[in-house]
């Protein structure tokens, strides 16, 4: 019986020498298979490689939204072979740097051993490479066998081929690297398993055409992860991320099962109250389990965490902390008023969903008395005190709960702070898109988990929490709201404040081992009345207009 085979190729911008190789690998044996992942393609790519996918049933190609990096691709590759049962990968670059008649070689060497790479450093092996880019490459491979005590000669390259049973135990989730330093730190963590590891000695040839995609700064990046990976021999951190191999979800957004775990959680139980979930939360010491797409890039909770009864939980929310901060919710509101202020008509019909205890809307109202407005929210007791205290039009429940009440014509939607928290985001858009008028405002915060703060507080991101269901990025935010309707007219930073107090409650809420405490030291001598504005880029405002 024929072995289950599947070529890899990652490609950008390669429109001069993909379908030449591709013709090239096909030619070798028609039982291969073929997989390209092209990384949003400008130069004419995507073109080339939708009419070869239409006229080869061996090739798939996989079109991603932005260009995320030659590491990942290869990562969703693996995944990918594992999912679909092949039995053996090759992968390789796209601009014929790697001989496809080195492939069958490859293929016999894997007949003994579980990971083969092509060498261009052992005996037989060359390399085209000259002046400072041979030297760099040749001193680069040499120190990571030394100081990573891996024994065969080549660490760097992408022609490599595997038996696909080994990424079972392999763990592909734990690999974080993203672009070309992915090739050594997966070399690292195969040197580190009982696995048998062989090189072929192969010519690498600079590409025929088109520019050399690696960035300068890759260097520094390749000097830093290899420092990182010398200093983990001595201290290597236990990983408890899941491996991709166990992970049994989809994408949310495109279906895909190229999925690795980013953060596994440490819920101590199942017992979901209303407390976790209100607005001014301090549960931070819970984390959610986080998985993220390596084809579209989003980041979600699986549904299997998700609370049974998430919407009775956000019935019962209780908030008294919200009004103690009333002064800053205000403020927050204002200024968001003052961001999307110059986009709305002068007058016409407004809602907001997510409306909470009404403050919004309340100061909406007194910049456009000659608006109609009208909130909905899930909180009885907020939309209780909206209507009570604020003498607000406010409806109880989910936007999909109101709908069949609600007008179908609205000027104006705004929704502060939702969209991350709901079990189906796209049919929320998708549903505030069917009751506003053509070419009507859509205004909403949301998260950027690609923002710097983020990526430099990790696990202890404030806003890494069990009520936040998804984690978006400019990129995913906007492919959700062009599936619904949307354009983006303008993404800005979107600011909250916060009080003296309050953030001290928050930072010690945040930090471990009561590291948080000089913080209500220093509140005691500052204003109580201050307000201070928090704005590090992780939470988004978007102005967008209903297209269709």
């Amino acid at each position: 019986m024929t072995k289950k085979i599947l070529i890899f190729i990652a490609t950008y911008n390669e429109n001069q020498n993909i379908s030449d190789l591709f013709y090239s690998i096909i030619k070798i044996s028609p039982d291969y298979d073929v997989l390209i992942i092209d990384d949003n393609s400008t130069d004419g790519t995507k073109e080339i490689l939708e009419k070869l996918n239409s006229a080869h049933t061996c090739l798939t190609v996989i079109h991603r939204p932005k260009k995320m990096g030659v590491g990942s691709a290869h990562n969703a590759a693996m995944i990918y072979a594992l999912k679909n049962e092949y039995e053996e990968l090759v992968t390789m670059d796209g601009d014929f740097s790697h001989s496809p008649n080195t492939i069958p070689l490859m293929l016999d060497q894997l007949k003994t051993s579980d990971f083969v790479i092509g060498s261009r450093y052992m005996k037989g092996g060359k390399s085209d490479y000259t002046g400072y880019r041979k030297w760099i490459s040749l001193v680069a491979n040499h120190v990571a066998r030394i100081i990573l005590g891996i024994k065969i000669h080549e660490c760097t390259t992408s022609f490599r081929g595997f038996r696909v049973a080994l990424f079972n135990s392999l763990n592909l989730s734990a690999i974080k690297s993203n672009g070309y330093s992915f090739f050594l730190e997966c070399v690292n963590e195969i040197n580190c398993i009982n696995v048998e590891i062989a090189e072929v000695p192969i010519h690498f040839k600079d590409r025929f055409h088109g520019e050399s995609k690696i960035p300068k700064t890759e260097i520094f990046r390749s000097m830093y992860k290899l420092s990182k990976l010398f200093l983990s021999r001595f201290y290597k951190k236990q990983t408890y991320l899941i491996n991709p191999a166990e992970i049994k979800s989809s994408c949310y957004l495109c279906n895909s099962q190229c999925i690795v775990e980013v953060s596994h959680g440490n819920k101590n139980n199942d017992n979901y109250e209303a407390e976790a979930y209100r607005c001014t939360s301090l549960e931070h010491k819970s984390k959610p389990q986080v998985f993220n797409c390596l084809i579209c890039d989003l980041s979600f909770v699986p549904e299997s965490s998700y609370p049974k009864d998430i919407e009775t939980i956000y019935s019962e929310v209780q908030d008294l902390t919200y009004l103690e901060n009333k002064k800053s919710r205000k403020k927050t509101f204002q200024e968001s008023l003052v961001q999307i202020s110059p986009y709305l008509p002068d007058k016409g019909h407004l809602l907001e969903v997510g409306s909470y205890c009404g403050f919004f809307l309340e100061s909406f109202q007194k910049k456009y008395p000659s608006w109609d407005y009208i909130g909905v929210e899930p909180s009885k007791w907020a939309s209780e005190y909206a209507r009570s205290q604020l003498k607000i039009n406010t409806r109880t429940g989910t936007l999909e709960d109101n709908i069949k009440e609600l007008a179908s014509d609205y000027d104006a939607v705004v929704s502060w702070d939702v969209l991350e928290h709901l079990k189906d985001p796209l049919a929320f858009l998708t549903q505030i898109n069917s009751i506003m008028k053509q070419n009507g405002v859509f205004c909403f915060s949301t998260l950027d988990v690609d923002n710097w703060f983020p990526k430099l507080t990790g696990k202890r991101w404030p806003w890494l929490m069990d009520m936040h269901l998804f984690y978006f990025n400019s990129n995913t935010t906007e492919q959700f709201l062009n599936r619904a309707g949307f354009k983006i007219i303008r993404a800005e930073r979107y600011v909250h404040y916060i009080s003296i107090p309050y953030l001290a409650e928050k930072i010690n809420a945040i930090l471990p081992y009561g590291l948080g405490s000089p913080f209500y030291l220093i509140r005691k001598v500052l204003p109580q009345h201050l307000l201070v504005p928090f704005s590090f880029g992780d939470i988004k405002l978007y102005i967008c207009v209903k297209e269709y």
